[in-house]
């Protein structure tokens, strides 16, 4: 799932005054989608973990055994899927909770939702249209910092002509239009960890 092929990849990078380091290269959308997947569920588990441990600690003293036992069954089983997923997600990316990572997209696509017969976007992607495609990481963070320009600047109605603009800039250069619904995505992705 992940090869450690970095030609042409930086080992280190610096984000927002903190410094970060190469750990994986995850090749192919499918991979990257499940890497993003894979970490949302993790997500999700060490918070439930989180909220029955704290459940836990405030039971009152008159709780009854049944309900301690219920709630600590809970965090035993939980724990048991959060350590399987570390496990996984260590073997196969070198994934660890003592660094905060960054994904950085090195080719990716952007793909325009399709719309139902309500207008509301679909969320196959197999069913979106690709309008841009992102060669190098720097080619992604400009759209993104012109999408994040654009959402500043849409809130300000005193800045109306530099957002026209900006809206402008955005269709031409990269076929985006603010207000509609995409999907990144992530066809090779270098994944960095925290150095301390």
């Amino acid at each position: 799932m992940t090869k450690i092929l970095t030609q042409g990849v930086a080992q280190r990078i610096i984000r927002d005054n903190q410094s970060y380091q190469l750990v994986a290269i995850i090749d192919g959308a499918p991979a990257n989608t499940q890497f993003i997947n894979n970490l949302q569920v993790l997500g999700q588990q060490r918070r439930l973990l989180s909220e029955v441990h704290q459940k836990l600690a405030s039971l009152p003293k008159s709780a009854t055994a049944e309900e301690r036992t219920a709630l600590q069954t809970q965090l035993s089983q939980i724990d048991a899927r959060v350590t399987l997923n570390m496990q996984f997600m260590t073997k196969n990316y070198g994934y660890s909770v003592s660094h905060n990572y960054l994904l950085v997209p090195i080719n990716s696509a952007l793909l325009k939702k399709a719309l139902n017969e309500e207008g509301a976007p679909i969320e196959d992607e197999a069913k979106a249209e690709l309008v841009a495609e992102f060669h190098t990481a720097e080619a992604y963070d400009e759209l993104q910092a012109l999408r994040q320009r654009a959402v500043e600047l849409g809130s300000n109605p005193e800045k109306a002509d530099e957002f026209s603009a900006l809206k402008e800039q955005l269709k031409d250069k990269f076929d985006f239009e603010v207000g509609s619904h995409y999907i990144l995505q992530v066809r090779k992705g270098a994944l960095y960890a925290t150095v301390a």
